[in-house]
């Protein structure tokens, strides 16, 4: 027997006994659909609807072909006319309909709706069809719908999620666009739990809403979304287990997650600070927020910011940046070495493996300052977000120190795109820099303030309650634990955890500290002794700390350490490095570092301090050890040794720029990087270091080692004090550095006093101090047999003689110096870049001399030490000077490949020495090429830079290239019309200016080339 089977529902399929049938033409087609519907019709009907637009014997005519058609290609009598009116389809024929069973309303009627009715079906000239079909095809999707609404309320009240969930999806996609359908599928989630997905499709309608029509879901829609984001929040508020127990807080999560899901999906959010009085649950709320989250949606950096450590500077990034280092390394993601080697400064973990810049710690190449460290910071996390976006937690950030405030300040308040979602807690009393911050962050639309206030009466009442359903309350208790506690929610969990433990209520005072007195009341000894320990850390104590310290053995301490954490009194901390412990609240960790005597605390700081000293790794790294051995040994007693920190970490900020090596321009080093500190703090922060030394010097006597932190101080005020422009009183210090360094006969000290002597020679212009200071230097260097200070020395004595412009003698001593720190690479690879430094200075003398050629082969020895070191700030005078060198030689294409190199460069470090020559010559080449509108702005920018530098050879080299620039435009009237505005004075006026500037030097060759412009203007 035949079996025809026919689907209507998507694309139309009629198939007989397994073969497809294929109609001969849309119409006879179209015929066999609308039977299968109505399975029957008349003539008249059939005819109109087909070939309406035919006349009457033509359209009969048709339908009679069209049924033949049909009957042949069954190779049956499907279509019959029983009655010369009437056509039908065969009723004895077993025809099986996805339509039949949809309308049939059985259990399995909307698993036939594949698709739209007769889905891209289309009759040519069949307007009165294709009218029938849009209408009906309607009509069973609303149909549809219904039986789908039916199915869900069904569903609803049995909590049949799952049959709920598949309709709602079936509604969408027959209309991606109907809310309901997604508020009833949201709702489906929301009651199985799945809150994330709940949200996912809030997002997902959101999504279309904009992209298709512009608008955002209706506000029914959205506050669906408000209450699913506060359950999920809320949904376990009544587990038991103590470190799981959360209350209250629903509005302020709302914020939370308000606020995160719109950074999410990268609409308009705020940065949230969560602030009130210690104890009042800050950490809890932040901490219940950041478990909502799911673990790869996002990056999480947190941080801590400490007392003890508000004065160093970028202390809470190093936790980020550390971090970071993993992430990066782990998503194989880019970071250029520049800015590795920037960051690196600052955070050690950061330099490239195993490639570490080990350049001069005298005289370094890349000095930086605060805004080039800030903005390569920025730049990296911007980069690391690109993969991901970017959570940042800082706990009690009213101890940030101006440093890290400033940075996140830039990255709230500047970032272009929020990648950069940012928490903090804070403590209600705060110091003004904070306030600053805040206001402008809230003013600005970045920032929202969750304040949190101590629980009232009722809600005591509630929170008492739920964490302790089974004991048996009453209204004495709950006014009693209320006046002890005010609301506090840390001193109402220490209650309740004392009750816990005991069973009963231990007798209360007004005192909050016998709450937490009873706290530790059943600790064991050796328990106590390690909360002792622990105490003393302001931050976390090491497992291998905790051992050296209390003399047990590994094992016995974290049977000890479990004990503690188990009474929720100690928590581990994750570590990349080692295994370390904190105590759950700063409140514990005070009550107990009190208890102690002060005798035993100051013994046991200075055991620690000690400790710590040997884990000094004596480099960069060092400046994070610092401030912990500057803590440890001021609770200790110990002043030398706090001190002699001090003084090292201050050095720290001062080290990045005025130990540096001189660059030689105008007789000039390369000077325009301001200190770390502004001239307020660092002033502050070496009178109190004065003060301190005058108080350890009355205290001790003058040994050796008080001598030496004598020398520390007179060479780092005295630095300062030249670089800020107070010369006399600098130079006293450094000379009064030197008078010590000789009367205890350490060489080391005496030579640096001499370098500071001779820098501040050179940044004088006095070349006879020079020379005074580089012949002591030198012989002193000798007499010791210190092959890198001669190297040092010898180079200075060379950039002296060119400052004189004897240049044969220049060049032969540069060459001394570089054959010097040869032979020191062969053992300590170190001082490469004063190599380069040489190879750089001798390339300027030939170019001086308008050796080209030769110049540029020196230039390019300098760029390769460079290149190999992965320095980059040397590079930017460099290939500035090369371009230099080349343009002069008329070789444009390799002068403009050097030019681009300085200019990339100098993009990126945010530098000014040599940056106007390099964009004013690029202005010159460009021109060369047609390309006037790009070289006016390349002339402008240089403009703006040689004038902010005001440096007499870089204004006359300026003037130089408009005064070429002026020439051209006589016969070029497209340039002229793109730079008579910006160009006024006339080419000998140039010329003059630009002679005027450079005849402040010794003898540059630029003065003739501009005499000859001036002579033919």
């Amino acid at each position: 027997m035949d079996f025809v089977r026919v689907k209507l529902f998507d694309t139309p399929l009629v198939v007989k006994n397994e073969e497809t049938i294929v109609f001969p033409f849309k119409k006879a087609e179209a015929l066999f659909y609308y039977l299968l519907v109505h399975k029957q019709a008349s003539r008249d009907t059939l005819v109109n609807i087909l070939w309406g637009e035919v006349e009457e014997k033509t359209a009969k005519k048709n339908l009679r072909q069209a049924m033949y058609k049909i009957r042949k290609a069954f190779d049956m009598d499907i279509v019959i006319s029983p009655k010369k009116s009437l056509v039908m389809i065969n009723p004895d024929i077993q025809i099986d309909i996805d339509l039949y069973h949809f309308l049939n309303d059985k259990e399995d009627d909307i698993t036939v709706y594949k698709g739209e009715f007769l889905k891209g079906f289309h009759v040519k000239d069949g307007d009165e069809f294709e009218s029938w079909m849009l209408q009906y095809r309607e009509y069973l999707k609303d149909l549809y719908i219904e039986k789908l609404n039916k199915r869900i309320e069904n569903a609803f009240s049995k909590n049949d999620f799952q049959t709920v969930i598949s309709c709602a999806k079936k509604m969408i996609e027959v209309d991606d666009f109907d809310e309901k359908a997604y508020q009833i599928l949201m709702k489906a989630y929301r009651d199985e739990g799945q809150f994330h997905k709940a949200i996912d499709v809030y997002n997902r309608l959101e999504k279309i809403l904009y992209k298709e029509l512009g608008v955002e879901p209706d506000l029914q829609t959205r506050k669906l979304l408000d209450e699913i984001l506060i359950i999920r929040n809320t949904k376990e508020m009544n587990k038991r287990k103590a470190s799981d127990f959360f209350y209250g807080r629903v509005y302020e999560l709302g914020i939370l997650n308000k606020n995160y899901e719109l950074f999410k999906q990268n609409k308009e959010s705020k940065s949230l600070i969560i602030m009130g009085e210690a104890g009042v649950g800050k950490t809890k709320l932040k901490d219940r927020f950041l478990k909502s989250i799911g673990e790869n949606e996002i990056i999480l950096l947190k941080s801590n910011c400490y007392q003890a450590e508000k004065d160093y500077l970028f202390k809470p990034w190093n936790e980020v940046f550390t971090k970071l280092v993993d992430i990066i390394e782990r998503d194989n993601i880019k970071i250029p070495p520049l800015l590795r080697n920037i960051i690196s400064h600052v955070f050690p973990s950061f330099a490239i493996q195993d490639e570490g810049v080990n350049i001069n710690p005298v005289e370094k190449v890349d000095s930086l300052q605060h805004q080039v460290i800030e903005e390569a910071m920025i730049t990296v996390l911007k980069k690391v977000s690109q993969k991901r976006k970017i959570l940042l937690v800082f706990e009690d950030i009213q101890w940030i120190d101006d440093m890290s405030l400033s940075l996140l300040n830039s990255i709230l308040l500047h970032q272009e795109n929020d990648y950069i979602f940012f928490i903090g807690t804070c403590r209600n009393a705060y110091e003004g820099k904070l306030n600053k911050f805040i206001t402008a962050a809230i003013q600005y639309n970045r920032l929202e303030k969750i304040i949190l206030n101590r629980f009232n009466k009722e809600q005591v009442r509630e929170f008492v309650n739920m964490r302790l359903p089974k004991y048996s309350w009453n209204e004495n208790l709950y006014n009693q634990i209320y006046q002890e506690t005010e609301g506090n929610a840390f001193f109402l969990t220490e209650v309740l955890n004392s009750i816990n433990d005991k069973g009963i209520i231990t007798q209360m005072t007004t005192k909050m500290q016998d709450i937490l007195r009873s706290r530790f009341l059943d600790i064991s000894k050796e328990g106590k002794k390690l909360l002792y320990i622990t105490s003393l850390f302001f931050d976390k104590v090491s497992l291998d700390m905790l051992r050296l310290l209390s003399s047990k053995d590994v094992l016995e301490i974290m049977d000890i350490i479990e004990e503690l954490q188990n009474r929720g009194i100690l928590r581990e901390v994750s570590d990349s490095e080692e295994i370390s412990f904190t105590f759950t609240h700063q409140k514990l960790r005070e009550f107990i570092y009190l208890e102690q005597s002060s005798a035993r605390r100051k013994i046991l700081h200075n055991q620690i301090g000690l400790m710590l000293e040997k884990k000094l790794h004596h480099d960069k790294r060092d400046r994070f050890i610092y401030p912990k051995l500057i803590y440890h040994f001021e609770n200790g007693g110990n002043q030398v040794l706090a001190l002699k920190y001090r003084m090292k970490n201050l050095d720290v900020y001062f080290n990045f720029t005025h130990e540096m090596f001189p660059v030689f321009k105008d007789g000039n080093i390369e000077e325009e990087y301001k200190s770390y500190l502004s001239q307020k703090e660092a002033s502050k922060q070496l009178k109190e270091i004065e003060k301190d030394l005058k108080e350890v010097i009355e205290k001790e006597s003058t040994s050796n080692e008080i001598k030496k932190l004598q020398i520390e101080f007179f060479h780092m005020r005295g630095r300062y004090l030249i670089q800020e422009g107070e010369y006399e009183k600098g130079i006293r210090d450094i000379q009064s550095m030197i008078d010590l360094a000789l009367q205890i006969k350490d060489a080391d000290y005496a030579l640096k006093g001499y370098r500071q002597m001779i820098y501040y020679g050179i940044q004088t212009y006095n070349v006879e101090w020079m020379q005074k200071y580089i012949d002591i230097g030198l012989n002193l260097a000798k007499a010791c047999n210190y092959q890198k200070d001669t190297g040092i020395m010898l180079r200075l004595k060379g950039l002296e003689k060119i400052m004189i412009g004897d240049y044969e003698e220049a060049e032969d001593l540069l060459k001394q110096s570089i054959r010097s720190f040869e032979v020191v690479n062969a053992y300590e690879d170190k001082y490469t870049l004063n190599m380069a430094a040489g190879y750089n200075y001798i390339g300027e003398i030939r170019r001086h001399n308008m050796k080209f050629m030769s110049a540029l082969e020196y230039y390019e020895r300098a760029v390769s030490v460079c290149a190999e070191k992965k320095v980059i700030r040397g590079l930017t005078i460099f290939y500035t000077n090369a371009g230099q060198a080349a343009y002069d030689m008329g070789d444009d294409h390799r002068a403009k490949n050097y030019f681009k190199k300085a200019i990339k460069l100098y993009n990126q470090l945010d530098t000014l020495w040599g940056r106007s020559t390099a964009e004013g010559y690029m202005a010159l080449l460009l021109i060369k090429e047609g390309e006037y509108k790009n070289a006016l702005k390349y002339l402008i920018r240089a403009d703006k830079y040689a004038n902010k530098l005001k440096s007499p050879y870089e204004l006359g080299l300026l003037y130089r290239v408009k005064a070429e620039v002026k020439v051209r435009m006589k016969e070029n009237e497209d340039l002229r019309e793109v730079f008579k505005d910006y160009l006024t004075l006339d080419i000998k006026k140039y010329c003059e200016k630009g002679i005027s500037f450079l005849k402040q030097l010794k003898d540059p060759y630029e003065i003739g080339i501009l005499e000859v412009l001036k002579k033919n203007s």
